[in-house]
């Protein structure tokens, strides 16, 4: 696949932030909850084969692969490669894992190849028809992808975006709720669940510094919106992020 201008936007923005460590609300465990959700629908990883899709620095390949999993981790971004590469070997995991830079919307790989694909904060910056065909086509009959991805619908949210320009790349595009529809569509089936409503007033206390009170606040009120997206499902669609699960 012939890269485009959107790809060389991408993997230039990758590689910077490569080389710097997070010190942001992410790295105070803002998507936790969400990611242990995640985690837990790769129900067997021990023994699996698993594509760490968009492996960013590694942190979900090294879990992956210490939970038992063969974890080849593809990203765009050679820094985000490079970095996955040396904590996995830092970790005593390079005979659990292999790095590869490589587009999502490229796979190569033979058909039927992996037990799961995971995915986290990735197809929203890809060709979703594109992506679908792939993920699907390097999926084995009954194996199942799961992605952690960004709604677009809440408009606090986006005005966030908006004036946080530097976090993102021009190029990306957080999820509809009928983008997901889309994706879904070859799968044999789909199931989504919602996180962070109200647990985003959590993000007040980041000012402040105090780490302990935004993780306390947010795991209050993140409990309250689980309870509120069952009451009232319409409203998930304002949440911050999604995680899907497709079977093949």
């Amino acid at each position: 696949m012939i890269p485009t201008a959107r790809h060389r936007i991408e993997r230039l923005h990758h590689d910077r932030v490569a080389t710097r460590e997070r010190s942001d609300f992410y790295a105070w465990g803002a998507l936790d909850a969400a990611d242990a959700f995640a985690y837990s629908l790769i129900e067997r990883p021990q023994g699996s084969v698993l594509l760490d899709l968009g492996c960013g620095r590694g942190a979900h390949t090294l879990h992956f692969a210490r939970s038992g999993a063969y974890v080849v981790a593809i990203d765009l971004s050679g820094g985000m490669t490079g970095v996955t590469q040396r904590r996995a070997v830092a970790a005593g995991l390079g005979d659990r894992v292999a790095v590869q830079q490589m587009s999502a919307e490229s796979l190569g790989f033979a058909d039927a190849t992996f037990d799961y694909v995971f995915g986290h904060s990735v197809l929203h910056h890809t060709d979703l028809a594109v992506t679908r065909r792939e993920v699907q086509r390097i999926l084995k009959p009954g194996g199942r992808a799961v992605f952690l991805e960004p709604l677009c619908h809440n408009p606090l949210l986006n005005l966030f975006r908006r004036l946080t320009p530097w976090r993102r790349t021009p190029t990306e595009k957080p999820l509809s709720m009928a983008d997901l529809r889309f994706f879904a569509e070859p799968f044999a089936s789909v199931s989504h669940r919602e996180f962070y409503l109200l647990a985003l007033a959590a993000f007040a206390f980041a000012p402040f510094g105090s780490r302990a009170l935004f993780r306390r606040a947010l795991h209050l009120l993140n409990a309250v919106d689980q309870r509120i997206f069952c009451l009232a499902p319409a409203l998930r669609r304002y949440a911050w992020v999604t995680v899907c699960e497709v079977r093949r």
